[in-house]
């Protein structure tokens, strides 16, 4: 079986930012305009998905950094995780 992340390597740097972005976003939304908690909540559950997948590709990255662009997608995932847990709770009630 042959491995297409070997082939042609994506760099995750873009997408762990943009994973950090959204949950950044997110949370200073959530918490500064808790009207659009629906916003937090779209911007959460789209930045924990470009971070997961930021993730696997810095996983199958071939280079020594790899180790920096895991730590830099696992934190974009983080703040998109407390982003969607805030913004959904204050959407509820």
């Amino acid at each position: 079986m042959d491995d297409d992340y070997r082939d042609i390597p994506r760099n995750p740097v873009g997408y762990a930012i943009l994973s950090l972005f959204c949950g950044v976003i997110g949370t200073v939304i959530v918490f500064r305009f808790s009207e659009l908690s629906v916003a937090s909540v779209v911007l959460g559950a789209v930045g924990m998905v470009i971070g997961g997948f930021a993730i696997s590709l810095a996983n199958h990255f071939p280079t020594k950094d790899r180790l920096q662009y895991i730590w830099l997608a696992g934190t974009g995932i983080m703040a998109s995780v407390i982003c969607f847990m805030f913004g959904f709770v204050n959407w509820l009630g």
